[in-house]
């Protein structure tokens, strides 16, 4: 009846007058506190069950007067141990079960097992240990007494701090902490922490600490306030337990926000241990990423316990910046990185050191496909362990040499950065070093070990017996031709029967590596110790014994200079390694300074540029190491062998600039970057676009004739530039292919820096000509300035340079560079010394002109001049009306324009100072681009590819898509475009039928505005312009208007109306002297001033013809015009067929003694068609473009009543 009830307290002497009581059941209560003597007066209970309540603490009186208790159940209770002597008033107590869970199975329970067995007692099965975690799910009964102790900090059942996540608070805001942890005894105490630093209660500072409480002598709680939170709350907050036994803390982080708190961006960090994403995260905030867990790794590579809980971390300062994060606690991802981090992991000791270390060179024989700085950290740490047992193991020497050849093949920037992060190259190459003097003694005198890339010599020398010693390191030769240079001297791979040896031999002798007395073999250095080695100085007590070792490596990439190295021997890695590394050392001999220099020969592939000869130097750039010249110079050179003489006894080398021994490129040419080909490609469309553009639609585009040269040789000489470079700057593996590729590099980048000098030189004349006054009467003219000049200037010059360097010596071109290019000191003054030279003049004449531009007056400095203004033909002007003259107008030939008709000389100005800007930029970038190493030639690749994308695109732009000429061009090729045009569209804009315009009838009207004619013959015209008609209005138009007039007037003019032939037999000449004639009839009254028909001044007025209509009474419609100001002309002709001429009388009569003017004018009065004859000029009579133009307001209607053959339009 009193069990499933709400007891919460047990009172002494609860029971009293229940003596006849033998079970008293009052389990699934609330029970927290039985008061000593609770249970008197229940003499004869047999049976007590206070299972499943709150009881937290017991003392010694609780169970007093139960003197016949056989069963007692406290399971399911929260206290976590019991207090000794606990169950002395129960004597007959057989059988006790309080398992709970909390129940802690230490020092503090060791008195119930010697109880139990003492009393007979039986403690329960289900009374099972669950703290602590070695111990958890064992009967308490079962337990031993040696593993119920109290060791280490205390496992505590409960331990709780709320908040328990990091808190984001803002200043001034209020927070409340609250600890609660087991309470084991009365030592135990909470105390609060802020950043490690104690914290007391201040209230005025806003820091409120609350008594401890303690619950059901079970739990202890501790309160914390922060009541007014300022910024420097920032920080860990935490709750420490402290007990006799130990202490234990729990930590909260807390971030105090400003008003104005920002963020950190997203972002995305990749690297050996995982691909993390961090979100944007609130400034002062640390963001934690998992790390990527592999179900295989497992043991020591997981580094620990609980992969599975490993987090990477990054804090986002209150700047709103990234930190560093940290990465350690994940797995690496790379299989190889991960199985080497096991390897250092591992346990070394002599008995499994060379096992482990044939394990480790299995791994290292794929060395070349290491991508990880971090895994040659790993190999040269276990080197350096293995070394500690190279003298108890003898095979471990020759595994050791073997790792470090196999470490020589991994990519430079690996090696240089392992160097940088712990200088693991020199903890290498000191491993090696060290070799010798732990494995020679009494019983090993001599050994030597041969690998791919390192050859190891070792000996022991007595003092008084040495004599010297030389020695030579060679391969074995590939069975190649005689004279050429095997793989390995051009720096491929050596095969496995191509290791690298040393032989020595006692003494002096004459050794020469140019003639190797081995047979098929090639060797590759030597080196000669002096007999003086030992004698200076002379030790207090000379050794007996010293061993001598000699190392020979192929190669530098083990000695990465990672500092500033501008003072040192290779002047800030200007120059590099050009040869084997050779070392020779003593160990336990006392040698200092040496009285005879040591002599050594090294062979190098190429003639290098600026040799030294350097030792290397562990103590230079704070412990780096770096190549030092003091003490070494040079002593001979012979082809590809380099002697010297060194007075230190370390690694000694040649560095040179350009040049590398072996050459780090394996095959036939190394890829550029993908970005380069890409927009390399979409540069050389665009300009190949705009050559064949300017090339096909010649006759048809108004630029002139120099202007179209010019452009043309630019555009190819810079596709010439970027083609070659792009497909073969890196073909270094042929030779001949390589060497071609340097000269035409060499050629096509000189002529394109010219062609824009000789451009910007023609644009300065330009703005600068002013036409020359000479008196009445004279006829002379300047002479004519072929174009050839300027191909002479652009092509010739470039062409005698690369002759000249080639003819000195084919070999300046490539001569083992790592791109196919000229060799440092021959590029000087064949290259750089010009360019600098054309950039000088170029950028004066750029000067020059921008001033000009800046002086000239402000209505000349923007407006381009037309080259063909389309002249009002009205009631003011004569216009021929048959149809014959209007077929030699139209079969004249392309005018000859002297200046831009799109752009002004301000507008060509520009364009070209900016193409000359990227092309040198684009230029600049390539070279660094094939230069550079690693980050840096990817950053200018980049650069490469923006730079040339933005030259192609603006050439194409500039040249093309802007220009409405060219635009008509592209378009009067579609057949749809000529035809879907209504009659609206062909007639000139801005002029009404009724003012005189001309009609263009089958054809694009904006490319018959552009120019008269597209081509110098009848097919030309016909695929420049479709078919087309030219048909004048002008005379019905006066007809109409005035009918007498018009009969007196059209009466005279339609016996010299006659067509001339075609003078034109191709078009590589479209515009020739004298052809100015065959237009003057279209020009009227107002051909007496300057037009830029052909960018001249000699259509003047003075040219005409002399008859009627050209006379100031032939109909009284002549209107005067204001004078043109002569300096606002256009500039000579510089590169045209023809020169200017000035307007003169003379120029009349010089034609009319011309025989060829005069049968042109005669065939012209024989030769007449009329206008609506079907032709291949212009469309039948009655076709669909016979309409009436005239307007709705009572224009004038069109009838050529006096032609010979009647149309109406």
């Amino acid at each position: 009846l009193l069990s499933n009830n709400k007891i919460t307290v047990l009172e002494n002497g609860s029971f009293f007058g229940l003596r006849a009581l033998e079970k008293l059941d009052l389990k699934n209560n609330l029970i927290s506190t039985v008061q000593p003597g609770a249970f008197l007066g229940l003499p004869e209970l047999k049976r007590l069950d206070l299972s499943n309540n709150r009881i937290g603490c017991l003392s010694a009186g609780v169970f007093q007067g139960l003197p016949n208790l056989l069963r007692l159940n406290m399971s399911g209770n929260i206290f976590s141990s019991l207090p000794p002597g606990v169950f002395d008033e129960l004597p007959s107590l057989k059988v006790v079960d309080f398992a709970t869970e909390y129940l802690t199975c230490d020092c503090h329970l060791r008195w119930v097992l010697p109880w139990a067995r003492g009393r007979s007692a039986q403690i329960s099965e289900r009374t099972v240990c669950v703290y602590p975690r070695e111990l958890r799910a064992v009967p308490l009964r079962g337990a031993r007494d040696s593993q119920l102790r109290c060791a280490g900090a205390p496992e505590l059942h409960t331990h709780h701090l709320i908040p328990s996540l990091r808190q984001v608070v803002f200043q001034g805001d209020r927070l409340p902490f609250q600890c609660t942890a087991t309470y084991l005894d009365n030592s135990t105490q909470i105390r609060w922490y802020h950043n490690r630093q104690p914290v007391e209660g201040d209230e005025r500072a806003g820091v409120i600490v609350e008594e401890s409480l303690i619950h059901d002598c079970t739990f202890i709680t501790s309160e914390l306030i922060l009541s007014n939170i300022h910024v420097s709350a920032t920080g860990e907050w935490e709750c420490a337990v402290s007990t006799a036994q130990g202490n234990v803390s729990k930590k909260v982080e807390i971030v105090v926000l400003e008003t104005s708190a920002s963020y950190c961006p997203a972002e995305r960090v990749t690297n050996n241990r995982g691909d993390f994403r961090w979100p944007r995260t609130l400034a002062g905030i640390t963001a934690y990423q998992p790390c990527l867990q592999h179900p295989f790794a497992a043991g020591p590579a997981a580094g620990g316990s609980g992969g599975g809980d490993k987090q990477a971390w990054r804090r986002c300062d209150r700047a709103g910046r990234w930190e560093e994060g940290d990465y350690s606690h994940c797995l690496y991802t790379n299989d190889i990185t991960r199985v080497l981090y096991t390897f250092v992991l591992m346990p070394i000791n002599a008995s499994n050191a060379l096992t482990l270390a044939h394990q480790l060179r299995v791994y290292t024989a794929e060395a070349a496909n290491f991508s990880d700085m971090v895994d040659v950290l790993y190999v040269a740490q276990m080197i350096e362990k293995f070394i500690g047992y190279v003298d108890q193991i003898k095979q471990l020497p020759d595994v050791i040499v073997e790792m470090a050849s196999n470490i020589m093949l991994v990519d430079d920037h690996i090696l240089w950065m392992s160097q940088k992060e712990e200088k693991a190259c020199s903890s290498i190459v000191r491993s090696l070093e060290r070799i010798a003097a732990r494995t020679l003694g009494s019983n090993a005198q001599h050994m030597a070990v041969n690998s791919r890339n390192i050859a190891f010599e070792a000996y022991v020398v007595k003092p008084e017996s040495y004599v010297g010693l030389s020695c030579v390191a060679f391969q074995r030769r590939d069975g190649g031709p005689a004279g050429r240079p095997s793989p390995n001297e051009r720096g491929a791979e050596p095969t496995p029967d191509q290791q690298l040896r040393l032989r020595c031999t006692t003494g002096r002798p004459n050794i020469s590596l140019t003639s190797f007395h081995i047979k098929n073999s090639i060797a590759l250095a030597s080196i000669q110790l002096p007999p003086s080695l030992f004698a200076s100085p002379v030790p207090a007590a000379p050794p007996a014994d010293c061993k001598l070792q000699l190392l020979v490596f192929r190669n530098g990439k083990l000695f990465c200079s990672t500092g500033n190295s501008s003072r040192l021997a290779d002047d800030g890695k200007r120059r590099s390694v050009a040869t084997p590394v050779i070392y020779a050392g003593t160990y336990g001999c006392g040698v200092g300074n040496l009285s005879e220099p040591v002599a050594v020969s090294l062979r190098h592939p190429g003639e290098g540029a600026d040799p030294v000869a350097a030792y290397w130097n562990f103590e230079v750039l704070g412990g780096m190491g770096g190549w030092s010249a003091e003490g070494c110079q040079l002593a001979s050179r012979e082809p590809n062998v380099t002697s010297l003489h060194c007075r230190h006894l370390s690694n000694v080398a040649v560095l040179m600039e350009l040049s590398g021994f072996p050459s780090e490129a394996g095959g036939a040419g190394e890829v550029l970057h993908p970005a380069m080909y890409t927009c390399t490609a979409v540069l050389l469309l665009c300009l190949f676009t705009t050559i064949i553009t300017y090339i096909v639609n010649h006759g048809t585009i108004l630029i002139p004739r120099k202007g179209w040269h010019m452009l043309l040789n630019l555009c190819f000489h810079m596709a010439m530039t970027a083609a070659v470079f792009a497909g073969g700057i890196t073909l270094t593996g042929y030779l001949i292919v390589c060497q071609a590729v340097g000269i035409i590099l060499h050629y096509s980048s000189l002529s394109t820096l010219l062609w824009m000098a000789v451009t910007a030189r023609v644009l300065y004349r330009e703005l600068t000509w002013k036409a020359p006054r000479q008196p009445d009467g004279d006829a002379s003219q300047p002479a004519p300035r072929p174009m050839l000049r300027f191909y002479l200037i652009a092509g010739g010059i470039p062409l005698i340079i690369c002759g000249i360097t080639a003819a000195v010596n084919i070999h300046n071109y490539h001569d083992n560079n790592p791109y196919c290019w000229l060799v440092w000191r021959p590029s000087l003054g064949a290259f750089y010394v010009p360019v600098a030279f054309i950039l000088l003049v170029t950028w004066i004449y750029f000067l020059c002109a921008a001033l000009s531009l800046q002086c000239r007056p402000s209505h000349r400095k923007d407006v381009p001049e037309p080259l063909e203004p389309a002249p009002r033909l009205g009631a003011a002007g004569d216009l021929l009306t048959d149809s014959g003259s209007i077929s030699v107008t139209l079969n004249s030939g392309p005018p000859c324009p002297e200046q831009d008709g799109v752009y002004s000389l301000q507008g060509q100005f520009w364009a070209l100072v900016s193409t000359h800007v990227l092309y040198v930029a684009l230029w600049t970038f390539g070279a660094l681009a094939v230069s550079q190493r690693w980050y840096l030639n990817i950053i200018f690749s980049c650069l490469y590819g923006v730079t040339a994308v933005a030259l192609g695109l603006f050439i194409f732009t500039h040249h093309c898509v802007r220009r409405r000429d060219v635009l008509n061009s592209w378009f009067s090729c579609c057949p749809s475009y000529r035809n879907a045009l209504p009659m609206q569209a062909y007639v000139h804009p801005g002029l009404a039928p009724g003012d005189g315009s001309q009609v263009f009838i089958g054809c694009d009207p904006e490319l018959a505005r552009s120019g008269a004619s597209s081509s110098s013959s009848p097919s030309s015209a016909d695929s420049a312009g479709g078919r087309c008609k030219l048909t004048n209005l002008q005379l019905a138009q006066s007809l109409e208007l005035d009918p007498a007039e018009g009969r007196t007037a059209g009466s005279a003019r339609h016996t010299g109306n006659l067509p001339g032939r075609r003078g034109h037999r191709s078009r590589t000449k479209p515009c020739r002297d004298g052809k100015h004639h065959r237009l003057k009839t279209l020009r009227g009254p107002s051909s007496e001033h300057p037009s830029s028909e052909s960018g001249s001044l000699h259509n003047s007025h003075s040219e005409s013809y002399h008859s009627g209509r050209n006379s100031p009474g032939s109909g009284g419609r002549a209107a005067p015009r204001a004078p043109q100001d002569t300096d606002g002309g256009p500039s000579p002709s510089e590169g045209s067929d023809s020169g200017r001429r000035v307007p003169d009388l003379a120029e009349a009569r010089r034609r009319r003694d011309n025989p060829r003017h005069g049968a042109v004018e005669r065939e012209a009065k024989r030769r007449s068609y009329p206008l609506n004859v079907g032709s291949h000029n212009g469309g039948l009579k009655g076709s669909k473009y016979d309409m009436d133009l005239g307007s709705a307001d009572g224009a004038a209607g069109m009838k050529t009543g006096l032609w010979k053959s009647e149309t109406t339009v």
